[in-house]
Order: structure tokens, then C-alpha cells, then sequence
């Protein structure tokens, strides 16, 4: 796995502190103790939305780590402020998203093992890190003509209920197609994180047309640079820009989607209206 990468020019000592937490996370990845992964930084990481960005696109193991306090407990942000009448489960009534019925301990001797593929509080971990991906990497702007260019990000990720959670994210992964695997990648950020990402979509919107019997006819095909579909400017622009993908590398991804990928309709209501 490669080495996480700074993203941001900070100040010397905040600099400092996430070259720290950031040495602290690499150690980890390769004795795979999570106390080599200091509790100091991962609070610091859900507290602060501009800090340490990369913990939450390393691994789905990194993200759960992030939320293991003190006490070896896992928490969302939600749970871990306090809210003790939320720890709710499931019911056929009402989706709380938290799969399972959650408490929070005061001592690591209190603590069972959590319910598979969910954190201590009982929320999945799969939707707790989608979450935490897209509060760290998502930025907003105004509408306002008068703050053109600013870039604003989300400062409070504790507020999100984990029934708003599952919906947002649900929506996402209904319109898409992406998994909170696709996007939690160590290759974020690059060329080839964005080719994947992009063909997975395409993936899923071409699927949608074949199961909606659609009258079109889509081919994908990948013509290479080295057998001359491609003009010569477009091959010197890509050994400029340093992004040279082969077709065949495009091939291979392609059939692996094909194969693997279970893509369904759109969950379309049925409108009331009928004029």
C-alpha cells in the first residue's frame, strides 16, 4: 500500500502535528496494531473536517479505526457525543440505521465485539465510512455573487443522523452505482481513481438501458494509442499530462465490472398525480 500523501500547506506546527499523524497511521498499516495508530490523532481527524483528509479514503479498516476510542469501543461521531436514548434498533415500523441495538461503556473491560460488519454503536460500517469519505472530500459553495471562489466544507459531521446518513448515502449508491468501496481507495486523488470511477458508472447506466429494454444499441470499445486510432496530438497531450492508459488496461477493468457488478433499476415511486 502506498504511502498517504499531504494534501494540504498549513501552518509549520499544524503541519507538523499531521506529518505526526500520518507517520502514526503508515506505522500502522504495517504492524496492523491499532494502537500504533494514536487515539490523539483519530479524535482529531472526526473533529476537524480539514484535517487529515487521507484517513478517510486509506481503507474501510482505516475508517473503522478512526471511531475506536480510548476503551477499544467503536463509535460514529453521532453516538460517541452522548446521545444514549438513540442507541435504537431496527424495527419493522421505523429505520433508525443502525441495524443493531448500540451502548456506549466507560471501560475497555465492558466491551463485546460489535455485531459483524457493524461498529459498537450499531450503525454499519460501511455507511458510517461512506460518510465520513464524503464529509472529508466533499466542499460547497454560494450562491452568493459576492463569494465567488470561496470553498466552504461541512465543519459539523456529529449533527447527521444515522437515518439521514442511510438515506443520503443510499441515494448515491442508487444513482451512481458506487460502493463505499469504490470511493475508499488509496489511489484516491489519482488518474486511475478517476478512470475507475467513471467507468463503473458508466457501467451501471449502460445495465440500466439493457434491463429497461431501452431501443439503443452501446458499444464500448478502447481504441489504443499504439494502433493509430488516436491522433498523434492526443498521444503527445498524454505523455504531457503523464496519463497514459492503455486500452487494454481499460479492457480488463471493464470485463471485472461485467462480471462482478449487479446493477438494478432506479427505485422510481409511482407518482399520485395524475394530470
Amino acid at each position: 500500500m502506498p504511502v498517504v500523501s499531504l494534501r494540504f500547506a498549513l501552518g509549520t506546527a499544524h503541519s507538523n502535528y499531521i506529518l505526526d499523524g500520518l507517520k502514526s497511521l503508515d506505522i500502522y498499516l504495517k504492524t496492523n496494531n491499532p494502537k500504533d495508530f494514536r487515539p490523539t490523532f483519530r479524535k482529531k481527524t472526526c473533529k476537524d473536517v480539514h484535517y487529515f483528509p487521507d484517513a478517510s479514503f486509506t481503507s474501510l479498516d482505516v475508517s473503522r479505526l478512526i471511531f475506536e476510542s480510548n476503551q477499544a469501543q467503536t463509535l460514529c461521531e453521532y453516538h460517541r457525543k452522548g446521545k444514549a436514548n438513540t442507541f435504537k434498533a431496527d424495527t419493522v415500523t421505523e429505520l433508525w440505521s443502525m441495524g443493531f441495538k448500540g451502548k456506549s461503556v466507560s471501560t475497555a473491560t465492558e466491551v463485546t465485539p460489535p455485531q459483524e460488519g457493524h461498529l459498537h454503536c450499531g450503525c454499519p460500517i460501511r455507511e458510517v465510512a461512506m460518510e465520513f469519505f464524503l464529509w472529508k472530500t466533499t466542499c460547497g459553495l454560494s450562491s452568493n455573487p459576492g463569494l465567488a471562489g470561496w470553498i466552504y466544507a461541512m465543519k459539523e459531521l456529529a449533527k447527521q443522523k444515522p437515518s439521514t446518513r442511510s438515506f443520503w448515502n443510499k441515494s448515491i449508491r442508487n444513482y451512481t452505482g458506487l460502493q463505499a468501496e469504490d470511493l475508499i481507495s488509496p489511489d484516491y486523488g489519482s488518474d486511475l481513481f478517476e478512470l475507475c470511477i467513471t467507468l463503473i458508472q458508466l457501467h451501471t447506466q449502460i445495465q440500466r438501458l439493457r434491463i429497461l429494454d431501452a431501443p439503443v444499441v452501446v458499444h464500448v470499445l478502447f481504441p489504443d494509442a499504439d494502433n493509430g486510432n488516436i491522433e498523434a496530438a492526443m498521444v503527445e497531450y498524454g505523455i504531457e499530462a503523464e496519463v497514459i492508459t492503455k486500452a487494454v488496461q481499460l479492457e480488463k477493468y471493464w470485463k471485472e465490472l461485467n462480471a462482478k457488478r449487479s446493477v438494478i433499476p432506479l427505485p422510481l415511486i409511482t407518482p399520485t398525480r395524475k394530470d
